[in-house]
């Protein structure tokens, strides 16, 4: 007992490292939160005076199908922002380790890892010209290698339709997400002992039964916070979407998060954009605060069988 409440005291002295970042928290994030949600019962064009509404904003995006509409791109990029990346991330992770770590040694994967990750590096602004200059449908790198191929019948404008501009928006965030997958996976598998992959290959395993019931499974931490992160992010998504197309063709590539910027700046309605922004954090606070009481029940079950 005096030895555990020794490792208490000695505790509770971190808490003074932890203050700072705590006040710059909750004053700079909570603070400007509870600020926006004043803005958005209001109606303001962001000069001069301002009408009380309460909650007309809501109503009126609410009542919005455009706002709707951004929200079903939302769901749908959840598959090219967070599923495939974390499928994609899986996979080349576990070749990576199998091919590097078990054949030609650990040295090489640095390289593996800096060239998946250099996506999550350049600048995505930088990134975002290049992948327009590539999917140009006059002139551009793709629609030019399809010409040299012979198959010039399947060149497209590939930004200026809504079908392909919302394919090529999802191919950028795979582009882009995956390599944090890949760095997160690639982190978990340092914890595997290789000894448990040498005794599979000698008992006959493939790299698919490997993956299946060894490697895949050892990895379901890093998997579950990939897939949160990435959800989360595919939800509040605005840099890919507004570098490469700007949420058009004809709206057919906008974000919730571009669907906000649009009517703040481009509607003029700063308490319509402030009340879209408000109800995009409750949602997304309301997911975490969900995903955080399972993961606490699951702990609980897990320590009460145990």
């Amino acid at each position: 007992m005096a030895l555990r409440g020794q490792v208490a005291q000695r505790q509770r002295g971190y808490g003074w490292f932890l203050y700072p970042g705590v006040a710059v928290l909750v004053l700079f994030f909570f603070g400007m939160f509870f600020w926006n949600v004043g803005i958005s019962l209001l109606k303001w064009p962001g000069y001069g005076p301002a009408k009380w509404v309460g909650f007309d904003n809501f109503r009126i995006i609410f009542e919005n199908k455009d706002f709707w509409e951004s929200w079903s791109h939302a769901a749908f990029y959840v598959i090219p922002f967070s599923l495939l990346p974390t499928a994609f991330g899986l996979v080349l992770a576990v070749a990576t380790y199998d091919a590097f770590v078990g054949r030609f040694g650990s040295k090489l994967v640095p390289v593996a890892r800096t060239g998946f990750f250099l996506p999550q590096i350049v600048p995505i602004a930088v990134s975002g010209m290049i992948w327009m200059w590539m999917l140009d449908g006059s002139g551009g790198a793709l629609n030019s290698l399809l010409d040299g191929l012979g198959l010039g019948s399947l060149t497209q404008e590939w930004l200026r339709e809504p079908d392909t501009a919302l394919l090529a928006v999802s191919a950028f965030m795979l582009w882009l997400q995956t390599g944090f997958a890949y760095v997160v996976f690639l982190a978990g598998l340092s914890r595997l002992d290789p000894s448990i992959l040498e005794a599979s290959q000698l008992d006959g395993a493939n790299w698919t039964q490997r993956l299946r019931w060894i490697t895949g499974p050892s990895l379901r931490p890093e998997a579950f916070v990939v897939l949160l992160f990435l959800t989360v992010g595919a939800l509040k998504v605005f840099a890919p979407v507004f570098y490469l197309t700007g949420g058009g063709p004809y709206s057919s590539t906008t974000s919730p998060a571009t669907f906000a910027i649009d009517s703040f700046f481009g509607g003029a309605s700063v308490g319509i954009g402030s009340a879209l922004v408000t109800t995009l954090a409750l949602i997304i606070g309301g997911m975490l605060g969900i995903t955080f009481l399972i993961v606490r029940l699951r702990a609980r079950v897990v320590k009460r069988d145990a």
